[in-house]
């Protein structure tokens, strides 16, 4: 009888939830996308890395935040690997759990070697370009259907991986791709850090509507907790908003307000 319930008491542990095993120490995911979320090992986490801590921490909770390739990010965070994924938008994870307050806006502008004269003005001014893009990630009701229609030719050429951003840039410098669709704070971020920031012009808004182009950490649907650490979030946020720590936060990313 004894070694029965040893057994069943065992098996108990080893089938709890993810999150009961990790309590309170939530783990988010993603790709680097500094100034959203950065280097995991650096001074600068990324402001949505500064705003979770901060925001957690006041309700009794940890955070810690890999740094892993999105497609990855997602799946294994819709399995209970991860409580979450951090910079996303709606479409890219419609069944995950997002505050109701957002936590940036990233609009997408495309972007050329310096000098090009080419400028976005629509679907059809895609033709005979070259576009690089980075695997699972949205580009919007305008622009997704072109990428599913061209992907895997030399009109639309996916990359994934960490290194992602930093090997599409590299194309577009080097003209084996001459086009790119990246949010602007991210794509101005990672050039300066590249030491590249002279290297490319704007081409143009991509034309995605603001309301599609908020950005959240959105929490994982395999737990239960997900609604209550969304709740946590996006009051925080709004808190924050009020007594200037939302910008005390951004400006060590040379950020202001999305809001």
């Amino acid at each position: 009888m004894k070694k029965y319930f040893f057994i069943c008491f065992v098996c108990f542990f080893l089938f709890l939830p993810l999150n009961d095993s990790f309590g309170d120490q939530l783990i988010l995911v993603a790709d680097e996308w500094c100034p959203y979320n950065c280097e995991p090992d650096s001074a600068k986490l990324g402001y949505m890395i500064d705003l979770a801590k901060a925001i957690f921490a006041e309700a009794g909770h940890t955070v810690q935040y890999k740094a892993i390739n999105w497609s990855r990010s997602i799946v294994k965070s819709r399995e209970g690997k991860y409580h979450g994924i951090i910079g996303a938008v709606k479409a890219e994870a419609p069944d995950f759990i997002f505050p109701e307050e957002p936590l940036g806006l990233a609009k997408n502008r495309f972007w050329v070697k310096k000098g090009d004269p080419w400028r976005y003005k629509g679907i059809d001014s895609l033709k005979d370009r070259w576009l690089g893009i980075i695997q699972d990630y949205d580009y919007g009701k305008k622009l997704s259907p072109y990428i599913d229609e061209k992907k895997g030719s030399l009109a639309v050429q996916v990359r994934a991986g960490d290194d992602a951003l930093d090997i599409l840039i590299n194309k577009l410098e080097h003209g084996r791709i001459n086009v790119l669709n990246e949010d602007k704070n991210v794509f101005m971020y990672k050039v300066k850090e590249m030491g590249k920031s002279k290297l490319f012009d704007d081409a143009g808004d991509d034309m995605t509507s603001i309301e599609s182009s908020y950005v959240n950490i959105a929490f994982s649907p395999f737990f239960a907790a997900s609604k209550s650490y969304a709740k946590i979030l996006s009051d925080g946020v709004i808190r924050y908003r009020k007594n200037g720590k939302l910008n005390e936060i951004l400006l060590r990313y040379g950020l202001t307000d999305w809001d």
